[in-house]
């Protein structure tokens, strides 16, 4: 069969994505990549050249649309998915969204619009949920092992500070350099309600403060953030996601009814309620679709979460049941983010609890679609929320000086993030 033409936007993540999954992938080939920063454009044209592969580097999306792309991955800036989402739907492109689907409630309810209208497959490339782990937590959940969750805990902690200087390049006014300490949430919340299909209904916010590794980064956020929720089925969840001082963690736990589940690294563990009371589960199989092929050239290394994600994704393009059951569609990845963007707003409003709306329903989205609240600079003053939950500070540009300084010496390759 012929392969789906895929077009990426940002060289970064976006090409750490396609060199470890489309460079010998049997149902998709990348045939163009946008990207602004000239450094990184060009570096991506040579690497192409020197793989022998007629592929368009060019820096304006339209061009990019115009290209004759099917898909378009998104891996720019995780602030600003939605409105290229929006974009390339309205032009009949399928969407994969590598990161936060949108910023404001405003755009959640045009992107349900723009998802519905196209007819196109959206899908949110949350690759924490396809890990073999939660994957096998999943299973046992849906066998009824544990009966019906009732309490959810998702961990995601990832000190970034080291790399900060390539992630943010010494740019002021870089999205991580401003969003939320609640936004980047899904790699925590994700996974649980991707293994038990629950939603939030309400949800309160807690912060730390701005820490000094993260503040001499350029950094004005909360260092890191708590998330607790209601879900719709009367039970709660708890989300810890940040810039702690801890080596890596994703971990998570599901508490049911007949006993509990938990996923740490490569590993889950399952607890019954019996005479013996405890089961251990080390690492399992799960179930892969027939579109999942892992590349035939080992272009770096490929995990299983990414490969099993986008692999589902495709899938339901070509209409594979699987692809309808496991990909994540634009209501499922606005439950796993909404409660992030709300729980800021619990943070500035002393802790007040807020309601996450189900945006399944246009007459809920109706109440919503003037809701632009957030921390970006660029948004009106009006609908613009401080960086932390004392206020924004002030940073001196000697201090993204001296970020810029250390990315300049490191030699930027495509794929790095």
């Amino acid at each position: 069969m012929k392969k789906l033409r895929v077009g990426i936007l940002g060289a970064s993540r976006g090409m750490d994505f396609a060199m470890r999954m489309l460079l010998d992938y049997d149902y998709a080939e990348i045939t163009a990549v946008c990207e602004t920063y000239p450094v990184l454009r060009k570096k991506c044209e040579d690497f192409f050249r020197e793989q022998g592969r007629t592929v368009l580097c060019c820096d304006d999306f339209d061009v990019l649309l115009d290209s004759g792309i099917d898909i378009v991955i998104l891996a720019n800036y995780a602030n600003e998915h939605a409105p290229y989402a929006i974009r390339a739907l309205e032009r009949g492109v399928h969407v994969y969204s590598e990161v936060q689907p949108v910023q404001t409630l405003a755009e959640a309810c045009q992107l349900c619009d723009a998802v519905e209208k196209s007819g196109k497959v959206y899908a949110y490339g949350e690759n924490y949920c396809y890990m073999d782990n939660i994957f096998a937590m999943r299973q046992h959940y849906e066998a009824g092992d544990i009966g019906e969750g009732v309490c959810l805990e998702g961990t995601f902690c990832n000190d970034c500070s080291p790399k900060w200087h390539l992630l943010t390049r010494g740019i002021r006014d870089h999205w991580r350099n401003y969003v939320p300490s609640t936004f980047y949430c899904t790699h925590s919340i994700g996974p649980l309600l991707f293994s038990t299909g629950r939603r939030p209904v309400r949800v309160n916010g807690l912060e730390m403060p701005r820490m000094n590794y993260m503040a001499e980064q350029g950094a004005r956020s909360g260092s890191a953030a708590m998330e607790t929720m209601e879900l719709d089925n009367g039970g709660m969840a708890r989300s810890l996601n940040g810039n702690l001082r801890h080596p890596y963690i994703a971990s998570y736990r599901i508490f049911g009814e007949h006993g509990s589940i938990e996923a740490d690294t490569g590993s889950i563990t399952v607890y019954r309620y019996d005479k013996e009371f405890r089961y251990d589960i080390t690492r399992e199989s799960v179930p892969y679709t027939p579109f999942l092929h892992r590349p035939k050239k080992d272009h770096g290394s490929i995990s299983n979460s990414d490969l099993t994600g986008f692999g589902y994704f495709i899938a339901k393009i070509l209409g594979d049941p699987l692809g309808e059951t496991y990909s994540i569609d634009v209501y499922q990845a606005l439950d796993m983010a909404l409660p992030g963007l709300l729980a800021y707003r619990s943070i500035v409003d002393h802790g007040m609890p807020y309601e996450v709306p189900d945006l399944r329903d246009p007459a809920v989205r109706d109440r919503y679609r003037n809701d632009r609240w957030c921390t970006d600079p660029r948004t009106p003053a009006e609908y613009r929320l401080p960086t932390n939950k004392t206020g924004t500070p002030e940073v001196d540009e000697a201090v993204y000086d001296a970020v810029r300084e250390r990315l300049a010496q490191v030699d930027l390759t495509p794929g790095m993030k």
